[in-house]
């Protein structure tokens, strides 16, 4: 099976103890180690702070900080990659996610960091802007650089997102076949594909149901702890299952006999797995917000569901 690279965005506050270690442990690898720089890692800068990772298997590859800097501007900083994937893309790709994070999430107006000299090439080509004179930081030659956040709005912004979520869920649906190809456990693909689609899309709720008898049990999963078994044509997931068709439930609480395994779920979407003309599970994801699916999740989730071979 081949790894892919996953990209992450959690706020510091949500990191898990290993992936916290695992930040820690490139910062420390690419300029403490590589880079000679004799500083206290630990800053108080990352309280507060929003993380994006690119990690590959189990091993956190890449990372990179935002954080508030003064009003109306965050700094990007303690951007790293290890250096045995250096040029591969992967910084390219971390500092695109957090680039869209700032501007779908948060309303400050621009980006600034300090880039070492030698890379201000591969900042600009991301739209930042040389604004300083080259400056010394741990002896390694500095420029300041700004990047200035252009947000549109009205039908442009919805198509723009719907562009972006369709973009996401294509290059989803590749890491995905990269997944299962030559892994036939289905227990371990069901695993990695909640995995990939909730680290990517920050849902909620992420995960299988399978079915066993006249019932849906709960199967690989990512979010809080789930209902363990639902009854054919019971809730969101045991009406899919019955109709054998994808269900979008903008408003959990409108949706009659819904199962409300967590209060905090506002909207799902719920997508059969079929074999041989039979549904064999469904792919259940909730989310906070209402609203939040439609034809674009639901085309790309059941391509992605069909990639799912259970026996």
């Amino acid at each position: 099976m081949n790894e892919i690279v996953t990209i992450t965005t959690k706020r510091f506050s949500d990191l898990k103890l290993e992936e916290l270690y695992g930040i820690l442990r490139v910062r420390s690898e690419v300029f403490v180690t590589g880079q000679k720089c004799l500083y206290v890692d630990p800053d108080g800068r990352d309280f507060g702070s929003v993380q994006v990772f690119a990690s590959k298997g189990e091993r956190i590859i890449g990372c990179l900080r935002i954080y508030g800097k003064e009003a109306g501007v965050v700094q990007i900083g303690r951007v790293a990659v290890i250096e045995s994937l250096r040029g591969t893309g992967i910084g390219r790709m971390m500092m695109r996610q957090a680039i869209s994070h700032v501007t779908e999430n948060l309303t400050d107006e621009k980006i600034y960091l300090e880039a070492q000299t030698y890379a201000i090439g591969f900042y600009e080509k991301l739209g930042f802007k040389v604004i300083s004179d080259e400056f010394l930081d741990e002896g390694i030659p500095h420029k300041g650089m700004e990047l200035l956040i252009e947000r549109v709005s009205g039908i442009q912004c919805a198509d723009d997102a719907a562009k972006a979520k369709r973009d996401k869920y294509s290059l989803v649906y590749k890491q995905v076949e990269a997944l299962v190809e030559g892994e036939d456990d289905c227990i371990a693909n069901m695993s990695n594909i909640a995995a990939l689609l909730h680290s990517t899309f920050g849902f909620w709720w992420t995960g299988f149901y399978v079915v066993k008898g006249d019932e849906l049990v709960l199967g690989p999963f990512q979010g809080p702890v789930a209902c363990s078994r639902i009854p054919f044509g019971r809730g969101v997931c045991g009406t899919a299952w019955k109709r054998k068709e994808s269900i979008v439930v903008p408003d959990v609480e409108q949706f009659p006999g819904h199962i409300a395994c967590s209060s905090l779920s506002r909207s799902e979407i719920v997508v059969p797995v079929f074999r041989d003309g039979k549904v064999v599970a469904v792919l259940d994801i909730d989310s906070i917000n209402l609203n939040a699916f439609d034809e674009t999740d639901r085309e790309s989730l059941e391509k992605i569901s069909g990639l799912i071979r259970i026996d």
